[in-house]
């Protein structure tokens, strides 16, 4: 078979102005919209025009946020802070109504491309282009505290490169000197790798604190990558905090400012003017022409040919659909009130369908019709919240972000005898019943998952795996694994089960250096067959290298695998600078387990990064698997719709609803771990998708078909016939000392709730008393729902989710999780003391 060949990023980009869809409004305010520039969490930014002829980008507001009094407020202080601004590397406030029912903002448009999108497209900048872009940042700084504000998210998204130079553009989390703006010390919002130490651990941010982002902005500028990237978000975090990053990749003329900038002490960096002073005293006499690489201009005048499009005539204004409409008891916050994030909508009643707008492509085979055309941490304790789909982290518990559960339950009962509905949040769920194991078998390392099929249990650490029968005697075993899986961070399962089979991804192959797809006999742990995914032509140059490689699952009889591959081309006829070529990027393969081939294999690409990461999910059923990005720049998130029956092609692509590529996203995604299979992402044609909060995205376009109450969800399990969908996600937050908050985030009660997987309507809520410290996980199986804390474990009935028995398997697990699966009546943990198998009811 031939794999599809890979689309590279062409010399120059796409026209970056889309065409409106059927949902987009012709006109808003006084501007007609001639298309549509991009797409975000928050909501769409046109292009528009006067009356007069003045061209501006306009930021539409999506309905479902305008609904939200505490986002609107947010937006109002967003606009005032925006309006306080005046320079010339800044995108000046044209026009607001923040008061409108669908809220907008007009700023002078200024034609040009992201920073990051900038490095995708033509790498690293030069030493010239770098230092005009550190001194046009800093004098953006120099304007906007002039203005008595800190821009507080100051990243490579947020810098647009024109002409002209660098500009500054959005102040949604920006706050005023007098601490009046929804922000003040004790909480934060901002990006991972590019926030400052102060930041990053809830402390006074000040000036200073944009120019540590200034700092991580230009060294992504010189290497490609932010200086802090890769991992999981409290990885990155942990680096801003406490690790000096690594300059070589700086030129050495500009290192000691980046390095200056990157100080983990504020009083240790430089004032913006300072910065400017510096690139001043060793500048060369300003070259002519440009001062950005060719391909960069050429980009930049693509975005500049927007400004005089040929459009046929407006049509006639037409009413903006309106938002839900704020619920009127409770009544919403007066302006300024921080959001709350337990501010839940109305039990049984989710938002209804919503239309996701397209973003920039991304690349690969294309398929189907495009949607619309048919260091020294200070000793501050932690605090995670969450406020408008970000993160908030909290410290001397006072900040904002911090709430009080509501009281202890009344105790074990049914809805009427503890005075709550069936739909209500607050009903308890707990249980003081303790179930007893029917058997323990004894297992010598720590489990990575337990599975199993039939009356076979497989137990699997990281370097093995046994076979225990239903009775807890061993089957065979241990036989050696070595899975890439849990070794890599634990990106996928380390092995799916079928039709008496079971499949990993080992090391191995005739080089030892390839991945190779292993199938192990259930019956004797044999092996059946292996497969290599990688192979190696020569041992003198390399081919394809894979890393982080794990099963995903399997779906209509092919096995799906994912992982990150990197190739090296060798062009001999051309100039040694250009011979070789280097490309890397998250990786799908599809195995036919009956052929014992691989039948298509895609890696994926986004031009707007230089380095594409992400996550695949798998339905139980369809034709379609979605994939999530996960970019630690910052750039705003995508899902896509990927074609199992097309080669791996891009069926559909639209915006991450919800909180986009904000932390909060980035902190759900890293806590769902490897579960990404079957009912833990799907139910009913739709994907579960969870951000902000949970979202059904239809598997035929990438539409939301409806959204869950407001609640932060952590983990989400679809029932066997896939009718019902259940959720877990966080009670109230409270207080947790030092880095200990960001290592695992605790909390005072679960929340669960079971609703109708067609419609989102709430079938049942209820609450469970439990300080959680570790990672949340739901299974159902067996007219049970199974709700895992760290390594608190309880059997909740699905029709009502009372808990029939509690077991503690790991009472003390402060992060991470602990892996139980459950079939055929039974529930299988791993326990301190090995293999534990306990009875559903």
């Amino acid at each position: 078979m031939t794999n599809p060949p890979e689309t590279p990023h062409p010399p120059h980009p796409p026209h970056p102005l889309d065409p409106l869809g059927p949902t987009d409004p012709p006109r808003v305010g006084p501007y007609t919209l001639l298309g549509r520039l991009g797409a975000g969490g928050m909501g769409a930014v046109y292009l528009g025009r006067s009356p007069g002829g003045r061209t501006v980008a306009v930021k539409l507001v999506r309905p479902e946020l305008a609904a939200d009094p505490g986002f609107r407020a947010r937006f109002r202080a967003e606009v005032t802070a925006a309006r306080a601004v005046s320079g010339a590397f800044t995108a000046p406030v044209v026009d607001a109504d923040p008061e409108d029912p669908a809220p907008w903002m007009a700023t002078a448009y200024v034609p040009g491309i992201p920073l990051g999108r900038a490095v995708a497209l033509a790498g690293p900048l030069p030493r010239p282009a770098l230092r005009a872009l550190a001194a046009g940042i800093a004098e953006a700084l120099e304007s906007i505290h002039a203005a008595g504000l800190t821009h507080r998210d100051l990243k490579p998204g947020n810098v647009l490169l024109a002409l002209d130079g660098p500009h500054v553009i959005d102040f949604g989390i920006a706050r005023a000197a007098d601490g009046t703006v929804l922000t003040a010390a004790g909480t934060v919002l901002g990006t991972p790798g590019y926030m400052s130490p102060e930041q990053a651990t809830a402390g006074r941010v000040g000036p200073a604190s944009d120019v540590f982002s200034l700092g991580t902005t230009l060294a992504f500028a010189a290497r490609g990558v932010g200086p802090f990237d890769g991992g999981r978000t409290v990885d990155v975090l942990r680096r801003v905090v406490r690790e000096e990053p690594d300059l070589s990749s700086v030129p050495e003329d500009l290192r000691p400012l980046v390095a200056g900038c990157l100080a983990k002490d504020p009083a240790d960096r430089p004032t913006p003017r300072e910065v400017v002073a510096y690139v001043e005293r060793g500048a060369a006499p300003p070259p002519a022409g440009a001062w950005l690489p060719p391909a960069l201009t050429a980009a930049i005048e693509a975005a500049a040919a927007v400004m005089a499009p040929e459009v046929a005539p407006a049509p006639p204004p037409r009413a903006l659909p309106l938002p839900p409409p704020v619920p009127s008891s409770p009544p919403g916050p007066p302006p300024g009130t921080p959001p709350d994030p337990l501010r839940d909508m109305p039990p049984g009643t989710p938002s209804g369908p919503e239309p996701g707008p397209l973003s920039g492509p991304l690349s690969g085979p294309q398929s189907g019709p495009r949607d619309g055309e048919s260091g020294r941490p200070g000793r501050r304790a932690l605090l995670l919240g969450v406020a408008g789909g970000a993160v908030v982290l909290a410290g001397g518990g006072t900040g904002l972000g911090l709430w009080l559960t509501r009281g202890r339950s009344a105790g074990p009962g049914d809805a009427k005898k503890s005075g709550h509905a069936l739909t209500d949040p607050a009903r308890p769920l707990g249980t003081d019943v303790t179930a007893t194991p029917l058997w323990t078998a004894p297992v010598t390392e720590p489990l990575a998952q337990i599975t199993g099929e039939g009356e076979t249990v497989l137990a699997l650490s990281a370097k093995n795996v046994w076979a225990v029968g239903r009775t807890g005697l061993p089957v065979w075993g241990p036989v050696a694994l070595t899975s890439e899986g849990p070794l890599a961070g634990l990106v996928a399962l380390v092995a799916t089960v079928a039709d008496g089979t079971a499949y990993t991804v080992v090391t191995g192959g005739a080089s030892g250096r390839e991945s190779v797809l292993r199938a192990i006999r259930l019956d004797t742990g044999a092996d059946a067959w292996t497969l290599s995914l990688n192979p190696q032509q020569s041992s003198l140059v390399p081919g394809e290298t894979a890393v982080s490689v794990s099963v995903l699952g399997m779906l209509g009889g092919k096995i799906y695998i994912t992982g990150t591959t990197s190739s090296t081309t060798v062009n001999p006829s051309a100039e040694p600078s250009k011979r070789y070529e280097f490309r890397s990027g998250p990786t799908i393969w599809a195995v036919d387990p009956a052929e014992r081939k691989v039948t298509w294999k895609v890696r994926l690409s986004d031009p707007d990064v230089k380095y594409s990461q992400g996550r695949a999910f798998l339905p139980s059923s369809g034709t379609r698997l979605m994939w999530v990005t996960a970019n630690s720049d910052g750039s705003p998130a995508k899902i896509a719709g990927i074609e199992t029956a097309g080669e791996g092609k891009v069926a559909w692509e639209q915006p991450s609803p919800g909180a986009g590529a904000t932390t909060i996203d980035q902190m759900v995604q890293d806590a769902r771990g490897r579960l990404n299979d079957g009912p833990l992402s799907s139910a009913g044609g739709y994907f579960l998708h969870m951000t902000d909060g949970l979202y059904a995205i239809d598997q035929a376009n990438g539409q939301i078909g409806w959204r869950a109450p407001k609640t932060l969800f952590g983990t989400v399990v679809a029932s066997p016939d896939g009718k019902t969908v259940y959720a877990a996600g966080m009670g109230s937050p409270v207080a947790v000392a030092g880095m200990q908050a960001i290592e695992g985030l605790t909390t005072v009660g679960i929340v669960v709730y079971a609703f109708d997987a067609a419609t989102g309507a709430v079938r049942w809520a209820g609450n469970i008393e439990h300080q959680i410290s570790g990672t949340l996980t739901l299974l159902s199986a067996d007219d049970t729902v199974y709700l895992n804390s760290g390594g608190h474990l309880w059997a909740l009935n699905a029709e009502d989710g009372k808990a029939r028995w509690k077991y503690v398997l790991n009472p003390s697990l402060t992060y991470g999780s602990v892996p139980v699966w459950a079939g055929a009546g039974r529930v299988y943990g791993a326990g301190t003391n090995g293999l534990v198998a306990l009875g559903a009811k």
